[in-house]
């Protein structure tokens, strides 16, 4: 099973600051979902996995919600 980590209603930069923390004590090969709604958050997430080495797969449904699988390469 992978961890979610909901973080709706956060404002840019909440939800990666939040998920930095998170996955600090994630292990090699794991994965983990984080849920934002902040408009900004697809890119910053982006840019995040790019900076630190992490693996990133978006999904962005109608709702508004954006769904970030981060695993550590």
């Amino acid at each position: 099973m992978i961890e979610e980590h909901d973080f709706t209603g956060l404002k840019c930069p909440l939800p990666v600051l939040k998920a930095k923390r998170v996955l600090k004590k994630l292990d090699k090969g794991k994965a983990v979902v984080f849920i934002s709604d902040d408009p900004a958050s697809p890119i910053d997430f982006s840019h995040f996995s790019e900076n630190e080495g992490y693996d990133i797969s978006i999904k962005s449904l109608v709702t508004g919600k954006h769904y970030f699988t981060l695993s550590k390469i």
